[in-house]
């Protein structure tokens, strides 16, 4: 028994790695390769990050040389002077040439002079820009702690959208009479919420990373160092990539297991050389369907010989295109209602009288004796 918990230990451990491993890779893609992910995902993501698209792109080519805190920008300058006049702050606040690069006295300097009191010690950036107009509203809009609690919270109210089918619909498709227990109710609602907070902080633990790296903790401790690392792809970014997929702990176990296999093939994909992704040669179109058979082909065969190595919506729906309506809800309720009734037990019978026994006795007595006046009876 212990062996068997160990192993479901074990499983649960990979499963939470291969998420975070699969999360980190397909993050990093996002910002700096998104062609290298489905259309449809890297929309999904630019919705909940709520980031502008500018600061991505100077985020791009930062990466490349083509934006630098230190060498300025010639030909993409204004990308963040027109988003920081936007913002209601001063177009210098979005000009790499005008932007310090290192921290120290020399970035204080360059601060006084921009109109910048929120980032003493460090270059690079202004949090306004980085953060957009999220916490405008308060009055919170500089503050890095703000930034990544507001997001969190975007966050949840959005999953919760999301998570709520999720959850439900398989309930409703298996078992619709659980419904009307109201503890099931809240054991399914608070499953939902639960994958709200993953994803919650699953943002949350993104923007902390960012912002601890580049402002609040390791930008200030070496601010020797340019701000075109900080802020490049192996800086705050990469810290938050790796940090995000984390959060996959707060999921529930068996849950982990169906994250991971959905961001799975989405990491694969971003791994893949740009000609399979861009131009679908031949033998890319081979492979995918090899791979699809053999899915496929293990998928119905643990439907067939191994279900409970299923889980979740994709263990009803192979049951069901295995055995029709005799799987699921189905053949329960079909179950129920061909089992035969109850049977009652016999009434207990009521105590006699003596002179019941009596009589009973003597009438067993008659019957039993030989009766003189037959044949068989006489000599």
């Amino acid at each position: 028994m212990r062996k068997q918990d160990n192993v479901k230990k074990l499983i649960s451990r990979i499963d939470a790695f291969v998420f975070w491993a699969s999360s980190a890779r397909i993050m990093w893609c996002f910002f700096y390769e998104p062609q290298r992910l489905p259309r449809s995902y890297v929309r999904w993501i630019a919705t909940l990050a709520n980031l502008d698209s500018r600061v991505v792109q100077a985020l791009r080519f930062l990466r490349d040389g083509r934006w630098s805190y230190i060498r300025g920008s010639e030909h993409h300058a204004d990308i963040l002077k027109k988003f920081s006049k936007e913002l209601g702050y001063s177009p210098s606040w979005g000009d790499p040439a005008a932007l310090p690069a290192y921290g120290a006295a020399a970035a204080d300097a360059a601060w006084k002079t921009l109109g910048v009191r929120n980032r003493r010690g460090v270059g690079g950036l202004p949090c306004e820009l980085v953060h957009g107009s999220v916490g405008s509203s308060l009055g919170l809009e500089a503050s890095c702690t703000a930034n990544s609690a507001i997001r969190g919270a975007t966050a949840f109210l959005e999953a919760v959208a999301i998570y709520l089918p999720v959850h439900f619909l398989p309930v409703l498709l298996t078992r619709p009479q659980t419904l009307l227990k109201p503890h099931r109710v809240i054991a399914t609602l608070l499953g939902a919420f639960r994958s709200a907070t993953f994803l919650s902080a699953f943002v949350t633990l993104y923007w902390s990373a960012v912002c601890a790296t580049r402002t609040l903790l390791l930008a200030r401790l070496l601010p020797g160092i340019s701000h075109d690392f900080w802020d490049g792809p192996l800086g705050c970014i990469f810290a938050g990539c790796l940090v995000c997929g984390s959060s996959i702990w707060i999921e529930n176990g068996r849950r982990r297991g169906e994250m991971a296999l959905y961001v799975l093939p989405r990491a694969l994909r971003a791994c893949l050389p740009d000609a399979w992704v861009r131009n679908s040669c031949k033998k890319a179109r081979i492979a995918e369907r090899i791979a699809f058979i053999l899915s496929f082909s293990a998928l119905i065969t643990a439907a067939v010989h191994h279900p409970e190595t299923l889980r979740g919506l994709s263990r009803w729906t192979l049951s069901f295109i295995m055995n029709g309506p005799n799987a699921g809800f189905w053949k329960r309720r079909q179950r129920v209602q061909s089992e035969p009734d109850t049977p009652v037990a016999p009434l207990t019978p009521r105590p006699r009288s003596e002179a019941q026994l009596r009589l009973e006795s003597n009438m067993s007595f008659r019957d039993t004796s030989p009766k003189q006046n037959t044949p068989e009876a006489r000599p």
